[in-house]
């Protein structure tokens, strides 16, 4: 009996300890954890207002300080930084403005015309060639002139056979040709004497039986008239000095009898120089012959002296006088 009362008080004992611990527990959830959870709610709260407020603004970037914010300028493109699938346009050639004279367009214009006395009217308009030295050829015969500073030439060209072709070289290599009819040309008999550089050379003529100084002694300072009812004919000097050089004689139509020789003075300025000389010869058949030399001069010790080419249109001889 006493062992049955010592169980069950133990029983008892239990139950109530049990019954103690669950209702300690129960007074620990009710007071402590729920007043800490209700916290934890309220907090948790307020950060999630926080996200909400910061979701309208641009994610990850920081909001700095109001001092620090400044206005936001728009940046300016050239038109080169933009960005185009189509290709860049190539720039325009840049000219040179002192080259072109103002207002004055770059077009070469030659001009032939027949004029008296089987001669040809050349007239050269270069505008943005203005001073430069031209090259103007026909049969063979070459010369050198320079034009104005408005690159204008005017000169009368003795025509070496009726259909001549004139040609004008510019230094650039630039050429224009251009052909003209000289009807008048075909009945003449001419010579002409060319050569290179500064004038070194003179042609003479000497119709009939004329001397020096008489007066069938035609010659650049004594030229005649240009007029082929002459009975002396005429001489015509081609060139400047800015280049080749030539002197052309136009026999006269109602000559029996004429003959050509070249001569050169020995000067300080001719002295040893060595001269390629052409001689050019035509006749009313329509004929051309040429005839080439190369001519030294003397030393400056023989300042003074001249040298004869006489008969080149024929046979070349070299003689001092």
């Amino acid at each position: 009996m006493s062992v049955l009362n010592t169980a069950t008080r133990r029983r008892v004992i239990l139950i109530v300890s049990v019954m103690l611990l669950a209702f300690s527990a129960g007074h620990i959830m009710q007071n402590v954890l729920a007043r800490d959870m209700h916290v934890a709610v309220r907090s948790g709260a307020k950060e999630v207002e926080r996200d909400l407020r910061r979701a309208s603004q641009a994610p990850g970037l920081p909001v700095p300080p109001a001092a620090t914010l400044t206005p936001f300028k728009t940046p300016e493109f050239a038109p080169s930084d933009r960005i185009t699938d189509d290709p860049p346009l190539p720039e325009p050639p840049q000219e040179d403005a002192s080259a072109r004279p103002l207002g004055a367009p770059c077009r070469i214009e030659v001009d032939a015309i027949a004029g008296d006395a089987g001669l040809i009217w050349l007239e050269i308009a270069a505008p943005c060639s203005g001073g430069e030295v031209v090259t103007v050829a026909q049969a063979g015969m070459v010369v050198d002139w320079a034009l104005d500073e408005d690159g204008r030439l005017s000169v009368d060209l003795p025509a070496l056979t009726a259909t001549p072709v004139v040609a004008v070289r510019f230094p650039d290599g630039l050429s224009e040709s251009v052909s003209v009819s000289v009807p008048e040309a075909g009945r003449l008999t001419r010579g002409a004497l060319v050569w290179g550089g500064s004038k070194v050379l003179g042609l003479h003529a000497f119709v009939g039986d004329a001397d020096f100084g008489a007066e069938g002694h035609i010659h650049a300072a004594k030229h005649g008239f240009a007029d082929l009812g002459s009975t002396t004919g005429f001489m015509t000097q081609l060139g400047d000095g800015s280049g080749a050089m030539a002197e052309v004689y136009t026999f006269p139509i109602s000559a029996t009898s004429v003959r050509l020789l070249a001569e050169a003075e020995v000067t300080s300025q001719t002295c040893g120089r060595i001269a390629d000389v052409l001689a050019l010869q035509s006749d009313p058949l329509g004929g051309l012959s040429s005839r080439e030399v190369r001519l030294t001069m003397p030393s400056c010790d023989n300042l003074g002296d001249i040298v004869s080419l006489t008969m080149l249109f024929n046979d070349v001889r070299l003689a001092a006088r």
